[in-house]
């Protein structure tokens, strides 16, 4: 039994650390939006890392890909524990819906809806720390706090729906491509089982 939960521990980690490295890597593809904002590829990844690997895996993985990101950027730098915080909700709320009823990322409306809750709150969130950091922090006039935001909200409403589109266009290959390698069962061994019993 100990050897078992060791071996489920090494799928769940490696899965963990290539999520984590994909979703590091995807953030270089990326459209700025003038100087404070951009669209990118991440977020694409943190709502599959959700769908692949459950709420807690998935938001970890794609939290620490959004980091590490950050850590290696000097414009983002200060802000990486904040993103790892953030992102981390993608991934959590696209786990917890797309897994929800024992369908473990094998439902497309449930994908869907996992996705979209999870890029809404990371949205909430990240508008929150806008405001807070340029009313509090850097004091500034509440027009150019308006006016800063609605560039953040012309590249959200682009933002969202490309991830979205993605999220469910790659979920399905990524899913069973894992399926295949056998690294679904791994992860999941109580989804195999209650398959077996029916």
């Amino acid at each position: 039994m100990a050897a078992k939960k060791s071996k489920l521990s090494v799928y769940t980690l490696s899965a963990i650390g290539v999520m984590t490295a994909v979703s590091f890597i995807s953030n270089f593809i990326s459209i700025p939006i003038g100087t404070l904002t951009r669209i990118h590829m991440g977020n694409v990844f943190c709502s599959l890392s959700g769908i692949l690997l459950g709420p807690v895996y998935g938001g970890v993985a794609g939290g620490f890909g959004a980091f590490f990101y950050d850590f290696t950027n000097p414009l983002y730098v200060a802000e990486a524990p904040i993103t790892l915080f953030n992102k981390f909700f993608i991934g959590f709320f696209a786990g917890l819906i797309s897994h929800k009823g024992g369908h473990y990322g094998e439902k497309a409306s449930l994908n869907f809806v996992g996705a979209l809750v999870g890029n809404l709150a990371y949205t909430l969130l990240f508008y929150g720390k806008n405001f807070i950091s340029e009313y509090f922090l850097l004091r500034l006039e509440m027009n150019t706090i308006i006016a800063n935001m609605l560039v953040r909200l012309s590249a959200s409403a682009l933002q969202i729906p490309l991830t979205l589109i993605v999220t469910m266009i790659l979920a399905p290959f990524f899913l069973k491509a894992i399926q295949k390698a056998g690294i679904h069962r791994k992860l999941f061994p109580e989804h195999t089982e209650g398959h077996s019993a029916a």
